[in-house]
């Protein structure tokens, strides 16, 4: 279902921000582009207001990120503040905000702005819009509908939402209402060149390393339908990486001509961390995360389970029996 803007909400929401003194802006555990995106646009949106914010992201920077952010705002630990307001942007429910997810109970009102389909309404006031091709898009719409003005700075943290989480512009979530926002970012002094360049041409060697090894082990199942690879612990220490700086391995396993479903396996000290892809309109991987407890869109989604890698390979090939048969 989606849900379309509704400018009530959007009066409702400015009268909170007009009243209140202290707001927290809140993302996703493991960031991405849309996350790290919309979190910081609506923080500039927000300074003016002269209220007491504080951002909230579980997770490190990717290191193709850090040249747009300041570290330094955003919260190490949570100590059980109390808040008036708390923005919760691109996060499907409350358990994805981590080490945070306690601020929606030491919180007055909560705020939820979002495009996934897996979305359940978990805020007190839901902006949510499954059509949409991410949340930084869905966030131009909601600065627009208050009659704000979008400054330089907000269009580029927009912007990156935007590339990111549309992969440059390619998935079909991508629409012209898209395209002519971002002219808009543009025309706002947004530089296309420089923030690509630093977000997908910048990639330091040991990266470089760490991805290749990662790819180099990619399995093929399904004649070569369903396309698997991990990312151990092992790849990121001999590599001193981290794991969220090895980004688009689902996304190149996906560009296997014969491949319509890929799948990355992200080894962590407690658990696997799952990312789905798929080309296929006919194979919803979000079907799939549900069943752990995850979720996302048809195209892209994930999840994460208490088993090692070796037992989550196992579990996604025979979930996907039910789309190609016998291995």
């Amino acid at each position: 279902m989606s849900i379309k803007l509704n400018l009530n909400d959007i009066k409702k929401i400015m009268e909170m921000v007009d009243k209140c003194n202290n707001i927290c802006i809140a993302g996703h555990k493991n960031p991405d582009g849309d996350c790290i995106g919309s979190v910081m646009a609506l923080y500039e949106f927000l300074i003016p207001f002269n209220k007491n914010l504080t951002v909230c992201i579980d997770g490190s920077i990717p290191y193709n990120y850090k040249p747009f952010v300041n570290e330094e705002i955003i919260a190490k630990e949570y100590n059980d503040n109390n808040f008036d307001v708390v923005f919760i942007l691109d996060c499907s429910d409350a358990e994805r905000l981590g080490k945070f997810t306690n601020i929606i109970n030491n919180t007055i009102k909560t705020i939820c702005i979002d495009h996934h389909k897996t979305n359940d309404n978990f805020a007190d006031i839901n902006i949510i819009d499954t059509d949409i091709s991410s949340t930084g898009e869905l966030l131009y719409d909601v600065i627009k509908a208050t009659g704000k003005e979008i400054t330089k700075k907000m269009a580029e943290y927009i912007y990156i939402a935007i590339v990111t989480d549309t992969g440059k512009f390619s998935y079909s979530s991508t629409s012209s209402y898209t395209h002519r926002k971002v002219a808009d970012l543009i025309d706002l002094g947004v530089n296309v060149s420089k923030i690509d360049n630093l977000i997908y041409n910048s990639k330091p060697a040991n990266i470089v390393k760490a991805y290749i090894e990662c790819i180099s082990g990619i399995e093929l199942y399904y004649n070569n339908k369903v396309g698997i690879t991990a990312i151990t612990k092992k790849i990121l220490d001999d590599n001193n990486v981290d794991m969220g700086n090895i980004d688009g391995v689902v996304e190149f396993i996906r560009e296997i001509n014969e491949v319509e479903v890929s799948c990355v396996l992200k080894e962590y000290d407690n658990n696997t961390k799952i990312s789905l892809r798929s080309k296929s309109d006919e194979i919803d991987v979000s079907k799939i995360s549900l069943r752990y407890g995850g979720g996302g869109h048809s195209k892209a989604a994930g999840f994460e389970i208490n088993e090692n890698i070796d037992k989550v390979k196992k579990l996604i090939i025979n979930d996907l029996k039910e789309y190609f048969g016998e291995i």
